[in-house]
């Protein structure tokens, strides 16, 4: 049986570790600089856990990287002797980060948001495939495919043009939602009243083009309407001007 090491145990190691045990590898060990975190995951696959990287086990087939970007090259510093296939899951760091660490490497970029407090059929999530070579890709292809039904190749330039893309789709999206829910908060119903008009935005994008779905009064440039609404904003400076550049930049998309 295969086996592993997960560095990092937030979002996207702890949906990942689980999918990866699904798959046939067995999980030895996570690693995480916060102990409480790395012992509910390992306890969560069956794993140990160690929170000092001179105590990572060396002997693993597979290192995934599952930590926040800036880590993972501090990391290397203790781990590219490792002779296991190394492994990183973040969007925007290139494949470079392993050139000179690591003798063996590769990337398996999952592009979804992932939260510890909501499960992810990881069947479903996109993963994006680079290797160092065509052994490596074919070999990550192989992970891949036992972990989801929609896996694909791409350079580290298309990786990052994806994760820009999934900052707009998801975070940016997130904090609309955020704000909208502020200025429901003390309506009746709150932002409950929001989630079907958000979950039909989600589903029309599903057979329409995003472009064709957009509907609203910046779509035909109401100035009555976008007046009023930024007028109501007037106390809150930084979202009336976010509000007039979003809605003149949605009427010139919707016009081009």
């Amino acid at each position: 049986m295969t086996s592993a090491v997960i560095f990092g145990a937030g979002n996207v190691a702890t949906h990942l570790a689980p999918a990866l045990l699904k798959a046939g590898i067995d999980i030895l060990q996570v690693y995480s600089r916060t102990e409480s975190s790395a012992s509910v995951l390992a306890a969560k696959v069956g794993a140990a856990f160690c929170t000092d990287p001179n105590e990572i086990i060396e002997s693993a087939h597979y290192y995934f990287y599952a930590l926040k970007d800036s880590a993972i090259a501090e990391l290397l510093n203790y781990t590219g002797k490792f002779k296991g296939i190394h492994i990183h899951t973040a969007g925007s760091v290139g494949v470079e980060i392993f050139d000179g660490k690591a003798q063996n490497y590769g990337i398996i970029y999952p592009l979804q948001t992932f939260s510890k407090e909501r499960e992810t059929d990881f069947s479903k999530v996109p993963l994006f495939i680079e290797g160092k070579n065509g052994n490596i890709c074919a070999l990550l292809k192989t992970i891949a495919d036992k972990l989801s039904k929609k896996t694909y190749f791409a350079n580290s330039e298309q990786r990052a043009r994806l994760h820009l893309a999934a900052v707009f789709a998801c975070n940016f999206s997130n904090l609309l939602y955020d704000i909208a829910s502020e200025i429901v908060d003390e309506q009746q119903g709150g932002f409950e009243v929001l989630k079907p008009l958000i979950r039909e935005t989600a589903e029309k994008v599903q057979t329409l083009s995003p472009r064709k779905a957009q509907t609203g009064p910046a779509t035909r440039y109401d100035t009555e309407i976008i007046d009023k609404h930024i007028a109501m904003l007037s106390q809150q400076p930084e979202l009336a001007d976010l509000y007039e550049k979003m809605s003149k930049m949605i009427y010139q998309r919707s016009i081009s």
